[in-house]
């Protein structure tokens, strides 16, 4: 009876199937990799476009609602502010019969202050009835307290959007809004909260009407708008522009490049960084940025010239 020969492999053979099983073993992790990577990227846009949507829709709320009171709201007091203020590169803004800046602010930004009211609930008109909220969620009533809960003519709430920086040095979209006592707005009193984080500049223009046809005639920054509530009475539409940044450092990122803002006006040449109208990022870390941009417009402007 013939037995068979039985062979075992060479070392040359044992050597060039160890390098292909390393070759395979190579490539499959540089695609794993590559998809993590690709994963994470499509992640850190969706949320970046998340964050810049939610953003807008902050302004938007304010903005629309501008000076918005119920038909029964009792007569504004002589003298009241403008339903509607800001100032450009506000840093530590006060709220206050006007609008003021303790600083310059991160990214040359701009701060807006809105004043509206809410419905009340029943016969108490500091009690909200839940249909119209402030900046940071908070139902609003027609009107606020004082410290003797005794309700306070004006609007129930000013609204306060500017930009600061976090604990851990992140940029923030930030909201003032009435402080609460057993659920009513207190005047006078203030909490402030992050809305999103990731803003890296806030820039605002404003469309003003002159001649009272309703029509914005030109779009100003808040510097170009003269002091006082018959000035900024005249403001009919709101432009806003904001740069959001990711989390997540892009590998082999170049330098920031700059990044339009506002529509750029005859008046804006040369556009400069730091202005309305271009912004360059200060420090790159190759993380993705996105413009994000629109145009509001008030619902419930004051009478035009109003004091």
């Amino acid at each position: 009876m013939r037995t068979g020969q039985y062979r075992g492999l060479s070392l040359v053979e044992l050597l060039v199937g160890l390098v292909l099983g390393l070759l395979v073993m190579g490539l499959a992790a540089v695609t794993f990799q590559a998809l993590q990577a690709a994963y994470r990227l499509a992640v850190d846009r969706i949320l970046l476009e998340e964050r810049g949507q939610r953003a807008l829709a902050a302004v938007a709320h304010l903005v629309r609602h501008a000076g918005w009171r119920p038909a029964d709201a009792p007569a504004l007091p002589p003298g009241a502010p403008p339903v509607l203020s800001g100032r450009d590169d506000c840093g530590q803004p006060a709220i206050g019969q006007a609008l003021s800046c303790g600083r310059r602010a991160t990214g040359a930004s701009d701060a807006l202050l809105v004043r509206l009211s809410g419905s009340a609930q029943g016969s108490d008109p500091t009690v909200p009835d839940g249909t119209m909220t402030d900046c940071g969620g908070y139902p609003l009533a027609m009107q606020a307290v004082d410290e003797a809960g005794a309700p306070v003519a004006g609007h129930a709430a000013a609204n306060l959007l500017y930009l600061g920086v976090g604990n851990d040095g992140e940029p923030q979209l930030l909201c003032r809004y009435p402080s609460r006592r057993a659920g009513r707005a207190l005047a006078g009193a203030w909490t402030s909260g992050a809305l999103v984080r990731g803003v890296e500049t806030l820039q605002f223009r404003y469309g003003v009407d002159r001649d009272g046809d309703g029509a914005v005639d030109d779009f100003l920054s808040a510097a170009e708008i003269e002091d006082g509530g018959a000035a900024w009475n005249q403001v009919r539409a709101v432009q806003v522009a904001m740069v959001l940044r990711g989390e997540r450092p892009q590998a082999g990122a170049g330098p920031a490049a700059p990044l339009l803002l506002l529509p750029r006006r005859p008046q804006d040449v040369p556009a400069a960084p730091g202005s309305d109208t271009v912004f360059l990022p200060a420090d790159g870390h190759g993380l993705v940025r996105k413009v994000f941009a629109a145009t509001f417009r008030l619902r419930n402007p004051m009478e035009h010239g109003a004091p």
